[in-house]
């Protein structure tokens, strides 16, 4: 009997954490490197981009940066131009969600910090919603975007992801 509990236990905790959207890898706790989010406001750059796949982008020069522009307007007139960046000091990261059939989606890119490989670390944050939360009924497809400085290595992004209780 001992043994069926601690089994179950066990189980149990699994289970709560695949729910709750628990990352087994730590997060990033380097020191923070300077990102500036495109939207001030602590929500999505866009809940209606033309992005319809789960995408994480590293854009390092100014064709990459106005094609990645025109996608997120994709559907929209006009497109307004991209905002200037200083590739030769800069570069931009986006995180899309993907396409949803309904509203109550979100992603921010939270922080930048330094990695051990002498690399970037971005904190993503997806929120999902809950069944029982009351949402649009419209298409939406969440976009965030910063820019940091222009940094030669690697750039990994670091998910976590939520499901609001309504």
């Amino acid at each position: 009997m001992p043994r069926f509990i601690s089994v179950a236990l066990i189980a149990a905790a699994a289970t709560l954490s695949a729910c709750s959207g628990l990352e087994l890898e730590p997060e990033p706790s380097g020191p923070l490197v300077p990102m500036t989010r495109l939207r001030a406001e602590p929500y999505s750059f866009t809940y209606y981009s033309g992005m319809k796949t789960f995408e994480r982008l590293v854009v390092r020069d100014a064709a990459a940066w106005q094609t990645v522009w025109t996608q997120i307007h994709a559907g929209r007139t006009p497109v307004t131009p991209p905002p200037t960046v200083d590739f030769s000091r800069e570069m931009i990261v986006v995180a899309a969600m993907g396409e949803y059939s309904t509203g109550g989606y979100s992603i921010l890119l939270e922080r930048a910090t330094e990695d051990r490989t002498g690399g970037i670390a971005i904190s993503v944050h997806s929120t999902s919603p809950g069944s029982n939360c009351v949402v649009t009924l419209a298409f939406t497809a969440p976009v965030d975007i910063a820019r940091l400085p222009l940094l030669a290595g690697p750039v990994r992004f670091y998910e976590r992801s939520e499901t609001t209780t309504c």
